[in-house]
């Protein structure tokens, strides 16, 4: 609990009161949230409001029904406190606490991001300075993803020889 001050943004709950018949909000979210049987799919596209951060990561709000998780080693962009994003569930616990990652799980996401580096060198004369040997931060700076999704999407590419894998960098395959 924290005592709301004028000027800032809190997330609340904004509900009609039925005896007043007046609208009211309540930040007390707990007891507005996790009360429908959890019914989500692994690798689901849902739509998260970003709420608290913790030590662990960002507490969401997952289509604002539940409670999930973000954990920081599993975030490659930017994100605030008050930010509406696309996730994608990755588990649910046993004690029904649901880990959320915000690219999809799998071969779905490798997909996006092959289609993401293929762009990115037609647009730059078929060159960048990006390979395998590239460090996590310039990966994540460019494609906003892990380094090991990384060198998938571009063993992806290589194996369909779409592209050649130079000691600095990738090239599209002229051939």
């Amino acid at each position: 609990r924290v005592d709301m001050k004028q000027g800032y943004y809190y997330t609340v709950y904004a509900y009609l009161d039925h005896e007043s018949g007046r609208i009211v909000a309540s930040a007390k979210l707990n007891k507005f949230l996790n009360n429908l049987p959890i019914d989500y799919e692994i690798n689901q596209e849902v739509d998260l409001l970003v709420v608290q951060e913790t030590e662990i990561g960002y507490k969401v709000i997952i289509n604002n029904t539940h409670w999930g998780m973000v954990y920081y080693n599993e975030i490659f962009c930017n994100i605030e406190k008050g930010d509406h994003i696309k996730g994608y569930i990755k588990h649910i616990r046993k004690d029904e606490k649901i880990d959320v990652v915000l690219q999809p799980v799998g071969y779905e996401k490798i997909d996006t991001l092959s289609s993401e580096i293929l762009r990115s060198l037609h647009e730059n004369e078929g060159y960048m300075p990006l390979s395998d040997k590239s460090s996590a931060e310039q990966i994540a700076e460019h494609f906003s993803c892990s380094k090991k999704n990384f060198k998938k999407a571009i063993g992806a590419l290589y194996k369909q020889r779409l592209i050649l894998i130079l000691e600095n960098g990738i090239r599209l395959n002229e051939k």
